[in-house]
């Protein structure tokens, strides 16, 4: 299971909680959501350095 905040950077500020850089795929605003889904299965069949980047970065443009 994963777990995470549900809300974004600056609200989740001012409740004082921590919150996710990247914003979390299953939000409705990330624009490569089904980029790094389909990233992120291929690093779990395959783990490798070279996927584990293409995942981190895919996340990083969210």
């Amino acid at each position: 299971m994963i777990t995470g905040p549900f809300r974004p950077f600056p609200r989740s500020a001012l409740t004082g909680q921590w919150s996710l850089s990247p914003v979390p795929p299953w939000f409705v605003h990330n624009r490569s959501a089904h980029d790094t889904g389909r990233l992120l299965l291929a690093f779990a069949a395959r783990p490798s350095l070279r996927a584990l980047s293409a995942v981190l970065a895919s996340a990083l443009r969210g």
